[in-house]
């Protein structure tokens, strides 16, 4: 990918900011997507890991999004306190002409103690960013590029 731009002032910190003196503790949290990008989507696939590990992992896959449809909620789990992981994020999708679009793969923008569990993943086609948003806290961006070897025209 050639795109690894991305903005998120949580990212400076070595421990989640303002986390510290407070026990570990899991939180259901709920996952909305929503297409933005401009047209609609063959398909696309969400996850959510906690400290980029597998084997702590939500994921699902939608297929047929129509722009500027919400789909989700998508149910993880995810944890506040000290010593808490950092919540990664990773989407892959794909425009109705086969042409292929992800994220890079350790993108972390956490969820804090002040936010409800509620997050929106939102793809913006305009400047081809994933923004990812919370109730309370700041959220993140990061740049979406094309994955080689797919159809040309990226916007169809």
């Amino acid at each position: 990918m050639n795109n690894q731009d991305f903005s998120n002032e949580k990212c400076a910190h070595d421990a989640k900011a303002g986390e510290e003196g407070v026990g570990s503790t899991d939180h259901l949290g709920y996952v909305w997507f929503k297409n933005d990008w401009g047209s609609d989507l063959y398909s696309v696939t969400v996850r959510h890991r906690r400290s980029n590990d597998a084997s702590k992992q939500e994921q699902i896959t939608y297929d047929n999004v129509r722009s500027g449809e919400t789909m989700g909620p998508l149910q993880i789990t995810y944890t506040t306190g000290a010593g808490s992981p950092f919540d990664y994020w990773w989407i892959k999708f794909s425009v109705m002409n086969g042409a292929t679009f992800s994220i890079k793969n350790n993108f972390y923008c956490y969820i804090s103690s002040s936010d409800d569990g509620k997050v929106t993943l939102r793809l913006d086609g305009a400047d081809k960013k994933l923004y990812v948003s919370f109730s309370d806290s700041s959220g993140c961006t990061v740049g979406i590029d094309q994955v080689p070897g797919d159809a040309e025209d990226e916007t169809a």
